[in-house]
């Protein structure tokens, strides 16, 4: 989980970890599955004329998938680690009148350890419109397009900051990109620095599977869930944040095709994970 991505002014740069822990749960048809990730993000924004940005943002998910005697998958791992990188050079327009624009096309490379890298790139674009109706007050829409090993998807989504009450907040918890939406949360500052949200989202995601996978060789692998979780936030006072995550994975996805991404060879469903992460970031 990270910080969110489509707020109307990015700060010049920013960083970011996260180390996410889902337990071990059972599969509907026999066998558990668990998942410890690490992601470390990176970029910046900079200005190129009075009306126009330029930036570019780096992702690394680092995700560790632990198997026992999956009996879906004829009790064989259906994958080892997984590996995301991905960039982004994300160009921002100011319309005036509070409105402001962007396009962000992006490249990802996406594949299970020993996976072949020129069968496991992703390209997409989002692009996006935010009206800026006060300080406290953002709302757009946006859509997504991505093609990611052997699948191309579109999706329309919601941008929102938006302070509802007072100390009351809903906005996006997740970054926009080829796993899906950025999800909603509302959220409430408790003290100064000091905020308490929950949330949910959907999730989706491809990846190559290795040369020498045992189920599909050089097949795809596909994990869907929706996480819904609960967030405690302080923010530090020179530009730094810190977040707890508590909450569950639920109906939960896992999927073994063919290289063409059109067959499938054998999936299951998983029973409902519970799930903590924890996230730190700067901007400066």
């Amino acid at each position: 989980m990270s910080a969110p991505a489509v707020a109307q002014r990015p700060p010049p740069a920013s960083v970011s970890a996260a180390v996410t822990n889902v337990f071990d749960t059972d599969m509907e048809s026999g066998g558990t599955v668990g998942l410890s990730a690490v992601t470390l993000t990176g970029g910046g924004n900079w200005p190129v004329s009075q009306t126009t940005t330029l930036g570019i943002q780096a992702r690394v998910d680092i995700d560790n998938w632990k198997f026992d005697k999956p009996a879906a998958f004829g009790g064989q791992t259906p994958w080892q680690g997984t590996n995301r990188f991905s960039l982004a050079v994300p160009v921002g327009f100011s319309l005036g009148d509070g409105w402001n624009m962007s396009l962000s096309p992006s490249v990802e490379l996406t594949g299970e350890e020993g996976a072949d890298a020129s069968e496991s790139l992703g390209y997409g674009l989002t692009a996006l419109a935010i009206k800026a109706f006060a300080r406290d007050k953002l709302l757009g829409v946006g859509v997504g397009v991505f093609s990611n090993i052997e699948k191309t998807t579109a999706f329309p989504f919601l941008i929102i900051d938006w302070k509802i009450a007072e100390d009351w907040r809903v906005s996006n918890p997740l970054q926009v990109g080829p796993s899906g939406p950025a999800g909603l949360m509302l959220s409430y500052q408790i003290a100064p620095q000091w905020e308490i949200g929950a949330g949910a989202a959907y999730r989706t995601y491809r990846f190559r599977l290795a040369e020498d996978n045992p189920i599909a060789k050089n097949g795809v692998g596909e994990a869907s869930y929706i996480p819904v979780f609960a967030q405690a936030t302080y923010r530090g006072q020179t530009g730094w944040r810190f977040d707890l995550y508590g909450g569950a994975m639920t109906s939960g996805s896992l999927k073994v095709m063919d290289s063409q991404g059109e067959n499938d060879i054998a999936e299951d469903d998983v029973k409902t994970a519970p799930t903590v992460a924890v996230a730190f970031s700067a901007r400066f």
